[in-house]
């Protein structure tokens, strides 16, 4: 008898965590949650849908700060819009297009960095099948929005440039080429004439040696 009330027991708890920890594993994430300052990090936001009518469009919010500049082509059927405040900078990017149904998730994927170390609460928007619209903005629950904390780190001098940039200071630009002395390219493209016009020359040259020599000895 009592091991039948420990099992009931065991049940009804392991029921009740069920219904608090999957409305959370449903939230809008982004992950990683953790990242180094002033380096590029790839992010990835997973939205599921955790109602009955599918999800239409995801709209996400880059705060102050935290600098949004690659985006990676979404799914097929999938497509992204950014939208950029007064200064230029990337204020927030919306995927929409196709639909994420009641069981199922979507990966949409961008690239970023942030200079200055701290927490980052990136809002969500989700959208659903009829136009209604689920904020991810608290700080906690309820609903509450992805957090990313930069931590602090020696980074090397080339660390915030462009992993993606092609190196610019390995290419030869036309200017550059200008100003390379004009013998120095044509001697570049003749080496093989030149060595076999210069043998040439000293064998006739030793030729002619020779044979003034010879006369020389028959002379005397």
């Amino acid at each position: 008898m009592r091991k039948s009330r420990h099992l009931v027991l065991v049940l009804m708890v392991a029921a009740t965590t069920a219904i608090f920890v999957a409305p959370a594993a449903a939230h809008v994430s982004i992950q990683p949650a953790t990242a180094d300052a002033n380096r590029f990090q790839e992010y990835t936001v997973r939205v599921p849908t955790e109602k009955d009518v599918p999800t239409t469009s995801v709209r996400v919010v880059f705060p102050e700060g935290f600098e949004a500049l690659r985006f990676r082509p979404p799914a097929p059927g999938w497509h992204y819009e950014l939208e950029r405040d007064a200064k230029g900078r990337i204020a927030s990017v919306t995927w929409s297009g196709s639909t994420i149904g009641r069981e199922e998730y979507e990966l949409f994927q961008f690239m970023a960095r942030s200079r200055k170390p701290g927490r980052y609460k990136l809002e969500a928007y989700q959208t659903y099948n009829g136009s209604e619209v689920v904020g991810w903005v608290n700080d906690a629950e309820p609903r509450p929005a992805p957090q990313i904390t930069i931590t602090a780190t020696a980074a090397p001098s080339n660390s915030g440039t462009d992993p993606f940039a092609q190196g610019q200071g390995s290419k030869v630009t036309a200017s550059a080429a200008a100003d390379v002395a004009p013998g120095l390219i044509a001697s570049a493209g003749v080496p093989l004439w030149l060595g076999g016009g210069a043998l040439l020359l000293a064998a006739l040259s030793l030729v002619v040696a020779m044979r003034a020599s010879r006369r020389a000895r028959l002379a005397d």
